[in-house]
């Protein structure tokens, strides 16, 4: 009696569950779509203009300030055609 008691119990758990989930989920899935949208749309306004260039500099560099680093020199060789 007390097993067909607890499968009774189970299954009715496990229908209110699913019901609870049912009425959860979408509520949960626009609030994290909108929130995906709303950090597009502020990425989107943070973008710039075609055409505009801007140069960051790392702020965190330490050595010698006065030292200029552009860049690896590559050498090359020319070849004739």
């Amino acid at each position: 009696m007390a097993f067909i008691k607890f499968i009774i119990i189970a299954v009715g758990i496990y229908y209110i569950l699913k019901w609870i989930l049912k009425a959860i989920f979408p509520f949960l899935v626009k609030k994290t779509f909108d929130k995906m949208q709303e950090q597009a749309k502020q990425q989107q306004q943070q973008t710039k203009k075609e055409g505009e260039v801007t140069i960051d500099k790392p702020s965190g560099k330490t050595g010698d300030p006065h030292k200029k680093d552009v860049g690896d020199y590559v050498d090359f060789e020319e070849v004739d055609d």
